[in-house]
């Protein structure tokens, strides 16, 4: 089987760190027999590559230096930036479409299988219709926020694009019931799990609150700043804020304005196997995600994920896809988003009681087991492919 993802950025080289997560699903999907390659959009002129035995597809849309909508940040962040920016998307669905069509006639798929399908169904149809495949849509949240909050006028025609997918998938029951109305059959839903198994290796605890991700403001990260300096003269914890952003000059000034600057590390990006350990040696994760000024918030929460999988329990807002993952007081603590009171207090809960803590972290890892494992979420891609035994 053959089968062509459609995505919107993909690592420029071996180790380069976007959406790690769909990497080892590829991976893993190989090693069962599928043959993926990806389409997706240039990077400063880059062509078609082969990273780590699958074929990447990279169509140009615009002049070298400006070839940069994708991959270093969202697409919509990029458009604020001027108006040549705001101008790019025109050129990057108008390439695509003359790419996949190209591409499609030529090169004979089975499955076009579109991630985040606004706009990138345009794509898929185009591939349906050229390469006489079937045409798998999997929705994550932000695509279809952006779509109601910023672009409702889109709604019907995208609606009626979509609805040519042969099956649809979304990665939480929070996307799910978003497409209603947008989407007229079923929608089936298939998560994503950790990009790495963050149990090889022994865990410990060295009173550290770990925070992985974009310092962005849908991330929450002011507000566990905020409830971090209520309690920090009442735990010998530091803070550990992983990972880079536009905000993070703006955090940084405020650790100092609350005066816990010398609690709170900043490290930027980190190697994988640095996060691992991250991971394996923290107390917690804090993930304090809130809706933001275009209305989006976390789609699934794979830091979760991956923490969980460590072991460890975690603190989150109650919001997006996060509630298919944390179940209050059984993996972790579910906290209002935007309260800093409530995560300085479930902070302390969970740094004052250690058993506490070894219990939610013994049910996060066995969340991930029984719901999270790549084992069963690879299963349920192959079924939805009717794909088995080496055959279509």
């Amino acid at each position: 089987m053959r089968v062509l993802f459609v995505v919107t950025s993909y690592p420029r080289f071996v180790g380069d760190v976007i959406t790690p997560w769909l990497v080892e699903l590829i991976r893993r999907l190989k090693s069962r027999g599928v043959d993926i390659s990806v389409f997706t959009s240039s990077y400063r002129g880059l062509g078609n590559q082969v990273i780590a035995g699958v074929r990447v597809f990279r169509f140009r849309y615009f002049l070298k230096r400006f070839e940069r909508l994708t991959h270093e940040e969202t697409a919509v962040d990029r458009m604020t930036r001027g108006p040549i920016n705001f101008l790019l998307p025109l050129f990057y669905l108008a390439f695509g479409c003359r790419a996949i069509a190209r591409l499609t006639k030529h090169e004979k798929f089975d499955i076009v299988h579109v991630h985040w399908p606004f706009p990138h169904v345009l794509f898929g149809v185009l591939g349906k219709r050229f390469g006489q495949a079937r045409l798998y849509s999997s929705f994550y949240g932000v695509e279809v926020r952006l779509l109601k909050k910023k672009m409702a006028v889109l709604r019907r025609p995208f609606s009626a694009l979509v609805n040519k997918s042969d099956r649809v998938t979304a990665i939480s029951n929070h996307t799910a019931e978003e497409l209603c109305g947008i989407v007229r059959k079923p929608v089936e839903i298939i998560p994503f799990s950790a990009a790495a198994d963050g149990r090889a290796g022994k865990t410990s605890d060295k009173h550290e609150i770990l925070f992985v991700g974009r310092l962005v403001s849908r991330k929450g990260v002011r507000y566990l700043l905020e409830g971090f300096h209520l309690i920090h003269k009442s735990v010998p914890h530091r803070l550990v804020i992983i990972g880079s952003g536009q905000q993070r000059g703006q955090l940084e000034a405020m650790a100092v304005e609350l005066g816990i600057a010398d609690r709170v590390v900043f490290t930027g990006m980190v190697s994988d196997e640095d996060l691992n350990r991250y991971y394996r040696s923290c107390s917690f994760l804090v993930l304090p995600a809130v809706y933001d000024e275009k209305g989006d918030t976390e789609g699934l929460g794979v830091v979760l994920l991956e923490a969980m999988s460590c072991g460890k329990p975690v603190i989150a807002s109650g919001v997006g896809g996060i509630t298919d993952i944390v179940v209050d007081q059984r993996n972790g603590l579910l906290v209002p988003p935007a309260d800093a009171d409530a995560l300085a207090r479930a902070i302390m809960t969970l740094v004052k009681n250690d058993r506490l803590r070894r219990e939610m972290g013994r049910a996060a890892r066995k969340t991930v087991d029984e719901k999270f494992n790549w084992d069963k979420i690879v299963g349920d891609m192959l079924r939805l492919y009717g794909y088995s035994n080496g055959s279509k």
